[in-house]
């Protein structure tokens, strides 16, 4: 079992700070924050300074950016930037630049503050580098995330509705920005056990190499077993699978991704067939996957869209994976997808319909129209369901088709204990 002092996870981490993730070289931090306020056209936020070196480094390389990182302190996150001025409309004018000429950086903004400094010339120790112990930060730093990104799709949705002239918009990501920054309560640390392991899935886009959550199959590769589904980005604890070799294998679960799997000895988690894809700090063990997308002729289920009874309305717990789909969609403006609705057989009965002027789409009221039809008609409805959704959220029509299948195409019979399965939505990649 690998196991250590505190002390000497502490020397551990920082020595580990120093460390890039290949060997070769890889952008430095900014090595001139500027100290006062300035204002940062921003690409890209993450935890681990590793990721912050892949995404500058991609920037520099593939969108010809003069990208550099630095840390927020404020929010103990490292932010790739590609362009600084003292001027805020000069920045605001080349962020509105970037979302246009690069699809993939909608979601790009403008921060005003202080980067790499909390005063001027007191540099900040990283408390996250590229193999700090994630524990330190792991729930906390999950919700300022979460929060975070949600301020910054709300500029983003506003300045698309709007289309406000340059002096909006830079009055919008003011008003997200310079609000106050209140630091979130740290969980405590995972107090080592024996008999237990420490495991952190860092998940990234292989393409614009942005971190992305998701759900990880953690298996027994000696008794093919699944031992439990887990957050990824998050540190998990592992109970010692008794399997004799104390192998276990990792498959990603990601809806728009293609599953990418590793197998490793949890005792010599670190050898030369590991070696790219692991990094072992203190008592934890840091497994990076990069994830593919999935191409033209490729379809996706989305077992994770629910529909109410009889309905063409989804139940709220579908957002999360409706929201994978439109990251998908938004990534690249290229893609055209045709989504096909499927039902548990072929039997007519009552249809509950989407409101057409509310569009309620994650729930039903006692007076929502409803009529008798088939169930190709149904699922001809939901799979439209999921189109207006996406349509309302900014992904253009002539990108999208819908084919209602009814249960024509069930892949369990309709009386098997796995019949729900037949009630599904599928996405296929038709233009990439």
């Amino acid at each position: 079992m690998l196991r250590i002092t505190t002390f000497t996870r502490v020397v551990m981490i920082f020595m580990a700070s120093l460390i890039t993730i290949t060997g070769n070289s890889v952008p430095d931090r900014d090595p001139d924050p500027i100290p006062g306020n300035s204002n940062y056209v921003v690409i890209g936020a993450f935890a681990f300074i590793r990721n912050a070196e892949r995404f500058t480094k991609y920037a520099q390389e593939e969108k010809d950016f003069d990208a550099k990182f630095a840390i927020n302190p404020l929010r103990n996150l490292y932010y790739v930037y590609m362009y600084s001025s003292d001027e805020r409309k000069d920045a605001v004018d080349v962020v509105l630049k970037v979302r246009a000429d690069h699809p993939d950086l909608w979601d790009a903004w403008v921060f005003s503050g202080s980067l790499g400094a909390l005063d001027e010339g007191e540099m900040v120790t990283p408390v996250l580098s590229e193999s700090n112990e994630p524990q330190e930060y792991t729930e906390a730093e999950n919700a300022e995330w979460e929060a975070m990104m949600s301020e910054r799709e709300a500029v983003v949705e506003q300045a698309q509705e709007e289309m406000a002239p340059v002096n909006e918009a830079l009055a919008v990501s003011a008003e997200v920005e310079e609000t106050p920054v209140v630091e979130p309560e740290k969980p405590a640390n995972l107090e080592p056990k024996e008999g237990y392991y420490y495991l952190y899935f860092n998940t990234i886009n292989k393409k614009t190499m942005k971190e992305v959550k998701g759900r990880v199959r953690v298996i027994d590769a000696e008794r093919f077993k699944e031992l439990e589904i887990v957050e990824s980005q998050e540190l998990i604890e592992l109970k010692d699978p008794n399997n004799g070799t104390n192998r276990l294998k990792a498959a990603t679960q990601i809806f728009g991704f293609k599953e990418v799997d590793h197998v490793i000895n949890l005792d010599q988690p670190l050898t030369d067939s590991t070696a790219s894809f692991v990094k072992v700090v203190g008592d934890s063990i840091i497994m990076d996957f990069e994830l593919e997308r999935f191409k033209k002729g490729d379809i996706l289920v989305m077992y994770n869209v629910y529909f109410f009874k009889d309905a063409a309305v989804m139940k709220p717990e579908s957002k999360y994976e409706l929201l994978s789909l439109l990251d998908m969609l938004e990534e690249n403006d290229k893609l055209k997808v045709r989504i096909h609705g499927h039902t548990n057989g072929n039997a007519k009965g009552k249809i509950i319909h989407l409101d057409d002027e509310e569009k309620n789409f994650f729930s039903l009221r006692a007076d929502q129209e409803e009529d008798f039809g088939s169930a190709k008609a149904l699922s001809t409805y939901r799979a439209e369901t999921i189109q207006d959704w996406l349509i309302s959220e900014g992904i253009p029509a002539d990108r999208m088709s819908i084919k209602g299948w009814g249960g024509k195409k069930m892949i369990y019979d309709k009386h098997d204990t796995q019949a729900h399965k037949n009630v599904r939505v599928e996405i296929e990649i038709v233009e990439d």
